[in-house]
């Protein structure tokens, strides 16, 4: 999704939110003048304004289905259209209490579809990043008709009568509708209808906001009233709601836009007590305390809904109209309860019993919220932190802390499988659906930088690469390293339920890594096209033995496949021998680590682009081909193919290894003309330095025999110590030939932490290879090694809103494991 689609989304939300609530604002607001008029009482006034709530809570969760089910053109219009009806009905039969009454229950209609609406928008436009901002504009589009009633009503009034400003506000209402909806991703369906469950949870949520409308609505409608009571202008008391409306707007956007993490639990709850001690001030029957009350009611009581919004749609995020409607639906009905309750405290014209009440609500509602830690253990919102490079505490390397400890610090967070906090990829999630070698190397680089990887693989067959390399104790020890950093669950995609699931976890996700076959994943029903109905912003890479399109993209593809085809064995080996293939994945560890390169654009792109996904089609074959070099580019322009020379290179010479007096291999090269000077001089034969031919790479590659020999003969008198220091003091470049026990051993790759030791458990202390480059201030890190399969199904499940009966029926049924 583009930048400015993004934002059109967020301001549709924004547009709706003021419209469906300002009804209810406008009638607070007038609330004087149209007392006066029917002659109601306090009490009368507050059922009359319950009715907007009441129908709306009741007939909320049905509204909430329907938005999860419409488009998203029609859930707007419905929505629009309720507080136009309403709007309408107040200007032309609000002359009596039942008039007035009958037009905000059909402004409660329209409240029950128009409720969930914001929420939906958000999460079916809005990329996962930008999610806690969209809340607290959508959020703060309340407030803001509040606001709007509050300074502009009063004086409107002077002028016209009250009921010319209600239609003056259905005009502006029915203009919303002109707005054009942009096209939005379509809801990820969940079988056996349990998108809302854990309940709980939501439940907590719910009689939070039910505690919490009851507080804000009832200062709405009774605000202006008291003002009028302490000797204000009507036209003032209408700015000191106005205040309170700022407050509130201020408070969400505050809470929506903070940088490094998103509020929490502790947020709301102290947000919720601030407010109830505004309420507390409000009792105090003086101006000071009317301002400052109002202030902080209206900051603190109501303030904390963007973040309770925010946290009701990543918990929930299968049914973000449902959920929403959830939550609303307690807004509402504390939209009857409170207007009720503090009409019938202010029944006498005193209103310090009532504001204190209504502070008491937001102190249980505190301690509501308070309990409810599942819910924000439920909701996985990934937050990148910033780094300052300047902060010497960001620059403490966790790679270089592997390297001098041996044991990265991460690996005490093993068990909770958390995301690496100060990687470049922290905050990128990742779904690896891939098998054996190219795609999961390529996720292991993912998550070894930092993302949250979640592996995902046949319940029962597991990915093959379990059976690759050696065992220790019945245990494969490559799998160790090539599947660390990533949680791992047992998932069947053939079955429907598998593939619906693939969804909701795609939904949520930045990047899927697979590498089925061309047209597997979509006659399951979960291609790339489905995949990003789900997630717009979803990078889809796809990894196969030959692409996805062209005559071969059917066929079986391995890597030995593409090492033959790609030139590498054709030009591997000694001349009189056969091809030579690789005895290790070559051609499968080149694609996965250039498609971890290609992941890192693909983001960086779709960031540039305001949150629009892609499709990444990398074969085996074309990273070795590259690799191998320009063979195809010099056979068309000279018609010559390249063959097999050994060890030996076209381009110079010597180049070759040379077996040593200790019986040991090195390796020589001197692509540079200085370093084959110094190397000739070495060995004591400067006068082939004044040949013609030595002047240049192929002349020198034309004499190679004669070379070997002067090198060979000299390096075979001498040990591979005695060659190494003469080398070193000749400024030549020399190495030894190393095995695996070479490697663990030699100084600089142990100084270097090219290797390192992680926990393991069933180990112990395992020695592997580390994060792949060096980064100062984003280091990454190894967190845990490869684990058995389904370690992490419930965990993953559960954060999708699963419960355990749920999982455990799936598992008994083979879908998950």
């Amino acid at each position: 999704m583009s930048t400015a689609r993004g934002g059109r989304v967020v301001w549709l939300a924004v547009l709706v939110g003021a419209g469906y609530m300002l009804p209810l604002y406008l009638t607070g607001a007038l609330s004087v003048l149209i007392r006066d008029d029917l002659g109601l009482s306090a009490p009368e006034f507050g059922a009359v304004v319950s009715a907007f709530f009441a129908v709306g809570g009741v007939l909320m969760p049905f509204g909430g289905r329907i938005v999860d089910r419409v488009g998203a053109a029609a859930a707007v219009r419905l929505a629009i259209a309720g507080a136009v009806l309403c709007l309408g009905l107040a200007a032309a039969f609000g002359g009596t209490a039942t008039g007035l009454t009958l037009a905000l229950v059909v402004g409660g209609v329209g409240t029950a579809v128009a409720g969930p609406v914001g929420g939906m928008l958000i999460a079916r436009g809005v990329p996962p990043r930008a999610a806690p901002r969209a809340f607290a504009l959508e959020r703060s589009s309340i407030p803001a008709a509040t606001l709007v009633a509050g300074l502009a009503v009063p004086t409107l009034a002077v002028v016209l009568h009250w009921r010319a400003v209600f239609l003056c506000a259905a005009v502006a209402v029915a203009a919303i509708a002109l707005v054009p909806v942009p096209g939005l991703s379509p809801p990820v369906a969940r079988k056996h209808g349990g998108s809302l469950r854990p309940l709980g949870p939501l439940l907590v949520m719910t009689a939070v906001f039910f505690l919490g409308s009851a507080a804000a609505t009832s200062m709405s409608a009774f605000l202006v009233g008291y003002g009028v009571s302490l000797g204000e202008t009507a036209g003032l008391a209408g700015v000191v709601l106005a205040v309170a409306s700022a407050g509130t707007i201020g408070a969400r956007l505050l809470l929506g836009f903070q940088r490094g993490r998103t509020p929490g639990r502790g947020t709301l709850v102290g947000f919720l007590l601030l407010g109830a001690a505004g309420f507390a001030l409000l009792a105090v029957p003086a101006e000071w305390a009317l301002w400052s009350g109002a202030l902080l009611a209206g900051a603190a009581g109501w303030g904390w809904t963007g973040v309770a919004g925010h946290a009701v749609v990543s918990a929930y995020a299968s049914a973000p109209g449902s959920a929403t409607a959830a939550v609303q639906a307690g807004g509402c009905l504390g939209g009857v309860a409170g207007p009720l309750l503090m009409g019938w405290l202010t029944d006498g014209g005193t209103y310090a019993g009532g504001w204190l009440a209504l502070g008491g609500l937001l102190v249980l509602s505190a301690s509501g919220a308070a309990l409810n830690r599942r819910m924000w253990a439920s909701s996985h919102v990934p937050v990148v932190v910033a780094l300052d490079p300047r902060d010497p505490a960001c620059l403490t390397s966790e790679r270089n802390s592997v390297r001098l400890n041996g044991t990265a610090s991460a690996v005490s967070e093993a068990g909770k499988g958390g995301p690496v906090t100060n990687g470049p990829l922290t905050g990128v999630r990742v779904l690896d659906v891939s098998t054996i070698l190219a795609g999961p190397l390529c996720a292991r680089i993912l998550g070894d930088h930092g993302a949250d990887v979640v592996k995902i693989e046949h319940p029962v067959a597991g990915d093959g690469m379990r059976g690759h390399g050696q065992v220790k104790d019945g245990t494969p020890l490559w799998w160790k390293e090539i599947s660390r950093n990533k949680r791992h669950i047992g998932l069947n995609l053939s079955t429907p339920d598998g593939a619906a699931l693939l969804l909701r976890l795609a939904a949520e996700a930045d990047v899927l890594v697979e590498n089925f076959r061309p047209g597997t994943l979509e006659r399951w029903g979960i291609g790339p096209q489905r995949l990003h109905e789900a997630n717009p912003g979803l990078i889809v890479v796809r990894v196969t033995g030959f692409g996805q399109t062209g005559p071969y993209a059917a066929r079986a593809g391995f890597g030995t496949l593409a090492e033959a085809m790609s030139g590498f064995a054709h030009m591997t080996g000694e001349a009189d021998g056969p091809p030579t293939l690789p005895a290790f994945g070559l051609a499968d560890s080149i694609c996965g680590i250039t498609a971890s390169s290609a992941v890192a654009m693909a983001l960086y792109a779709r960031d540039r682009n305001g949150g629009k996904g892609d499709v990444i089609d990398i074969n085996l074959l074309e990273p070795i081909m590259t690799a191998v070099g320009p063979g195809p580019m010099v056979y068309d322009q000279l018609g010559v193919v390249g063959h097999r020379h050994g060890n030996r290179s076209t381009n110079n010479a010597p180049r070759n290894t040379y077996r040593t007096k200790d019986d040991r291999w090195v390796a020589i090269s001197t692509s540079a003309q200085r370093i084959a000077e110094r190397v000739l001089t070495l060995v004591g034969h400067p006068e082939v330095i004044e040949e013609p031919w030595f002047a240049s790479g192929h002349g020198r590659a034309a004499h190679a025999d004669l070379l070997d020999a002067h090198v060979g003969g000299w390096i075979a008198d001498r040990t591979e110590a005695e060659v190494a220091a003469a080398f070193a003091e000749a400024g030549a470049a020399v190495a030894p030939v190393y095995s695996a026990r070479d490697l663990v051993e030699d100084e600089h790759v142990t100084a270097t932490g090219m290797l390192t030791r992680v926990e393991d458990p069933d180990f112990g202390d395992l020695l592997m290879h580390n994060v792949l480059w060096r980064s100062a201030s984003t280091p990454g890190g190894i967190r845990f090694t490869g684990r058995a399969l389904g370690a992490d199904t419930d965990d993953v499940l559960g954060g999708l809103g699963l419960d355990q009966s749920e999982v455990d029926d799936l598992r008994t049924r083979g879908v998950v494991a």
